[in-house]
């Protein structure tokens, strides 16, 4: 059993390697645009991510503490 669905997991991931936005993301891992934007809503909230910067209106997040902790206690 899995403390975290598979997508947000692969987005956690992701995260860990380098800042990213939701189209690069919904690109990279085969998501639909309101999946990974529900996810991203959702992994912010619990503090697991942060927005690491803005350019032209683009969020980039990244991976906080708490979400590389996780990944840790997950294993992973």
């Amino acid at each position: 059993m899995s403390l975290i669905g598979d997508a947000k997991l692969d987005i956690l991931l992701t995260l860990r390697e380098s800042p990213s936005y939701g189209y690069e993301l919904q690109d990279e891992l085969g998501l639909n645009r309101g999946t990974v934007y529900v996810h991203l809503k959702e992994l912010r909230e619990a503090g697991m991510i942060e927005v690491d910067r803005v350019e032209d209106d683009t969020k980039y997040y990244c991976l906080t503490e708490n979400g590389e902790q996780l990944l840790d206690a997950l294993g992973e």
